[in-house]
């Protein structure tokens, strides 16, 4: 795998979390940035820990460098329209009622944790 170019997914991702974080009310970015983070492990934890936390069913597990490093390659929109449509076993959505908007949010989370 390119590292280049991984770096730059995550660097990417990053960005975008970086981006959530600007807001009117003057709240720091970093502040904003974690925040959207624990908004996004949150959706995580109730709707996809189940399989994306022990591999179930081949699910790339949070975090594992191995796992993701190919899938991150293929950028955040791949990925994201992946877990909107199924792909392999996981079933449209993960089988949640999560949005587009929210599903984006768990992939970015999962990026960011191959930090």
């Amino acid at each position: 795998m390119n590292r280049a170019r991984l770096a730059g997914v995550i660097g990417g991702a990053f960005s975008l979390l970086l981006l959530w974080g600007c807001s009117d009310s003057g709240e720091p970015a970093a502040a904003a940035q974690q925040q959207s983070l624990s908004q996004a492990e949150e959706l995580y934890r109730k709707n996809c820990k189940v399989c994306h936390a022990q591999g179930i069913n081949g699910a790339p597990i949070v975090g594992n460098q191995k796992m993701w490093g190919p899938r991150a390659a293929q950028g955040v929109d791949v990925l994201v329209e992946h877990a909107v449509n199924g792909f392999g076993l996981m079933p449209p959505r993960g089988g949640s009622a999560l949005t587009d908007e929210e599903i984006r949010k768990v992939v970015e989370y999962y990026l960011s944790q191959l930090q």
